[in-house]
């Protein structure tokens, strides 16, 4: 019983035994202060958090999406089903990580509905074929159906809502865990997207030419190739974000 009592008490500098909670003690005492305030939330890390800074942001992403949003890349292989590359999906997942949902969501949505009616009214003729390789600024391709549509514009939506879902753990993309996160979390979003939109497209259009077999060539060369995209160039992009943005901080 002494041995406990000595325990739980320490010596000062003149050698008398004292109480570790005692005022006087030389050591601090330990657990919380009394009028110590607790720790607060911050709100503005939220991945749902909208102020002035996430408006920018978001008109910022509308007027890139916007005329790029229709862009596609097409690789012709010959005996084989073209491969799709959407490289604009870049820009809502790239403003929904960095953002937060509601800046992704807004940029993905109303940049594709105004980029629908920027590509089909004045930019229609932008398109080339080199053999190989195939462009233009319309959804002509078969492996695009449907998202000339409201599905098209709530998926687009869809994956940058997706994408802010990666800012719920990580504020920084500087290392190789929250960089892989954020690839993970855009490519499920990006996936599920074009699934939906390949899919629903067979039920919508009720065409003989369009069949389940169809829509099942399209999800696989659409979401292969931008997978691709998703998986190295976005980590790459968010990598130097956070380089220039915390470095022009410390500076």
């Amino acid at each position: 019983m002494m041995m406990g009592r000595k325990s739980r008490c320490l010596t000062s500098r003149e050698g008398v035994l004292m109480p570790a909670n005692d005022p006087n003690s030389p050591v601090a005492p330990q657990g919380i202060q009394r009028g110590a305030a607790p720790p607060t939330f911050d709100r503005r890390a939220s991945t749902w958090y909208v102020g002035p800074r996430q408006l920018i942001a978001a008109i910022v992403g509308i007027v890139l999406y916007v005329p790029a949003s229709h862009v596609n890349l097409i690789i012709l292989i010959p005996g084989g089903t073209p491969d799709v590359f959407l490289p604009a999906l870049l820009i809502p997942l790239f403003f929904g990580v960095i953002y937060g949902s509601w800046v992704g969501l807004v940029v993905g949505g109303f940049g594709f509905l105004l980029g629908d009616y920027v590509a089909n009214v004045w930019l229609h003729d932008l398109s080339g074929n080199t053999g190989y390789l195939f462009y233009a600024s319309t959804l002509v391709n078969r492996d695009l159906i449907g998202w000339n549509g409201i599905l098209g514009y709530l998926c687009s939506a869809l994956m940058g809502l997706v994408a802010g879902l990666a800012r719920i753990g990580y504020r920084r993309y500087n290392s190789f865990h929250a960089l892989a996160t954020a690839g993970v979390i855009c490519a499920a979003g990006s996936t599920i997207a074009i699934a939906i939109v390949a899919y629903s497209t067979v039920w919508i259009y009720n065409s003989p030419f369009y069949t389940l077999s169809d829509a099942t060539i399209a999800f696989f060369d659409s979401t292969l190739t931008n997978l691709l995209v998703v998986l190295v160039v976005l980590p790459v992009l968010l990598f130097l974000y956070d380089l220039a943005a915390w470095g022009r901080k410390r500076a």
